[in-house]
C-alpha cells in the first residue's frame, strides 16, 4: 500500500460481479474503498486521472494490488474472486486509516 497516510471511506458490496462491475465501471475519490466478505479494497491510486490501482488487505496484511483500470468487468471479477478463495500473496502490514466518515466534499 503506497499512500499509508491516506483515509477512506468504505462501503460494503455484496458480490464479486458487484465490486468488479464498481471498480471497472468508473473512475473513483482517492478516499474510496469497498468492502466484501472480510477483504477490504482501498483505492491506492495516485490521482484520480490516473489508473485505478488497488490495495487489497484481510486482517491488517495487504494481500494483492490491482490496477482495475486494466481490467474488463468479466477480468476484474476473476481477480475478485481469486481473492475471496485464498489465491493470493502476503505483501505484509499495513494499517489503513477507515475513519474518513463523511467530512470529506467528494463523500458527501
Amino acid at each position: 500500500m503506497i499512500h499509508t497516510k491516506r483515509r477512506y471511506c468504505v462501503r460494503k458490496v455484496s458480490s464479486s460481479a458487484d465490486l468488479a462491475e464498481e471498480l471497472t465501471r468508473c473512475t473513483w475519490s482517492l478516499c474510496t474503498g469497498f468492502s466484501l466478505r472480510g477483504y477490504l479494497f482501498l483505492n491506492d491510486s495516485f490521482s484520480e486521472d490516473s489508473a485505478q490501482e488497488y490495495a487489497v488487505i484481510s486482517n491488517g496484511r495487504q494481500v494483492e494490488s490491482i490496477t482495475f483500470s486494466w481490467c474488463d468487468c468479466i477480468q476484474a471479477t476473476r481477480h475478485i474472486d481469486d481473492i475471496l478463495a485464498d489465491v493470493h500473496v502476503d505483501l505484509g502490514p499495513v494499517s489503513p486509516r477507515t475513519d474518513h466518515g463523511r467530512q470529506c466534499l467528494l463523500c458527501r
